[in-house]
């Protein structure tokens, strides 16, 4: 079994419900409304708002890759079985954008009986007084209250009353959220594209390599060879955006190489554990991970999904997006994770060890970018590493936008500007 084999599945991102060349070859002499360039988290929740309000929409987007090492991109980093949703981690924006985003996932999952979203909880976990840009449990203990959102403080006896697998150094200080979630991304992309096709959306399983400006349309060039043609483009194609070209004018993004680390959980029982972010002393400083419960991935293994801090070293540019995709991440973060689970979850016996890439894309704001740069172009991307959890409340923030229909909400359309490079 190749590398990546035991992740693609058979059924793919879709289960079947995209549409491939023949529905595209109909598509190509046809005029749409609004085409979304993009099948991920934003890109998929946009069309189906889009064709839930009438909206002539033709998604395109490729398929998940089942041989990442000769597939020539673009990729996406949903691609996976586990993602945690906090409400009280972030700052205000996302954290009002991922409530908003699970209200409505609850709905989307009776609408399609496609189950991808339950309730989780989340844990922090790190010394007393410690705190960095990203971790600040002051911070989150604030928001949470401005929020009311729900944050259980925990000492040492609460920690260990609460969680006895755990072994955490003395003197740490804990914030559990009781009400957090976990997120099938895969199935959650599914279920957003089965909503869109019922309620009339075209879906064409193509890589669009050249947006090109006609008067009255404008021309999707594919990877295929075909010809799309729409009024109005929406660009949600994450940290790819600018090395597509498609834009007119570079977007301020930092793009980072995450790896995530999957260690098989082999036996029963397995752990169940919240999603816990952690910070442990070392000689050489602070060391943090981060872990999830075992989860069943398309191979039939269990795998506890987890990661280091080491994608803040990891810049990608253009050149280096396709190349970081082919491979396996940064191999030594494996041993790394699992010396660390040694230490503070020592009844887990992992079993292999896969390295795998991941990328996140970060804008200066924080927020993800939701604007039109100009008339007929607008753009949802810069996930900030939280895209999964906020995504149905940004696809339906964009489906607004590209419709021209009153921008709503508690968050201003002003925070997701656009800032370009």
């Amino acid at each position: 079994m190749r590398r990546r084999t035991f992740l693609a599945g058979a059924s793919g991102l879709t289960g079947g419900i995209l549409l491939g060349r023949a529905r595209g070859a109909r598509a190509e002499a046809q005029r749409h409304r609004i085409a979304v360039v993009g099948r991920g988290p934003m890109g998929s929740a946009a069309a189906r708002y889009l064709a839930e309000a009438g909206e002539d929409v033709i998604v395109v987007g490729p398929e998940e890759p089942a041989d990442f090492a000769r597939h020539p991109g673009p990729f996406a980093s949903h691609y996976d079985e586990g993602r945690q949703a906090e409400f009280a981690a972030h700052n205000e924006g996302i954290s009002r954008l991922s409530r908003a985003s699970a209200n409505a996932f609850r709905g989307l999952q009776a609408k399609t009986g496609v189950e991808f979203y339950r309730d989780h909880p989340n844990l922090w976990v790190m010394p007393r007084g410690f705190r960095t840009d990203y971790l600040d449990l002051d911070r989150c203990e604030a928001l949470a209250k401005q929020l009311d959102e729900t944050l259980v403080p925990l000492d040492d006896a609460g920690l260990a009353q609460r969680f006895p697998e755990f072994r955490f150094p003395a003197d740490s200080r804990g914030l559990l959220e009781p009400r957090g979630g976990l997120i099938n991304p895969r199935r959650m992309v599914q279920a957003q594209l089965a909503a869109a096709r019922k309620a009339g959306a075209t879906l064409v399983a193509d890589d669009v390599v050249a947006l090109n400006r006609r008067p009255g349309a404008i021309e999707l060039a594919t990877r295929g060879g075909e010809t799309l043609r729409a009024e109005r483009v929406l660009v949600a194609t994450g940290g790819f955006t600018n090395a597509s070209r498609m834009l007119e004018r570079r977007l301020a993004l930092s793009l980072h190489g995450v790896t995530v680390v999957l260690v098989e959980a082999p036996s029963e029982p397995r752990p169940e554990i919240p999603s816990v972010t952690f910070v442990v002393g070392g000689k050489a400083g602070p060391r943090t991970g981060f872990a999830m419960p075992p989860l069943r991935y398309p191979d039939g293994r269990y795998y506890l999904k987890g990661a280091t801090a080491s994608s803040v070293d990891s810049l990608l540019d253009d050149g280096g997006l396709v190349p970081w995709y082919r491979g396996a991440g940064a191999r030594e973060d494996g041993p790394q994770l699992v010396a660390l689970l040694r230490e503070v979850l020592p009844s887990f016996v992992p079993g292999e060890v896969r390295t795998l890439p991941c990328m996140v894309a970060y804008t200066p704001s924080g927020l993800p970018y939701v604007d039109r740069v100009d008339e007929r172009v607008g753009i949802a991307v810069g996930g900030n590493a939280c895209g999964v959890m906020t995504s149905d409340e940004l696809g339906r923030l964009a489906a607004a936008m590209m419709r021209d229909a009153p921008w709503t909400g508690p968050l201003g359309a002003e925070l997701f500007s656009a800032r370009f490079a």
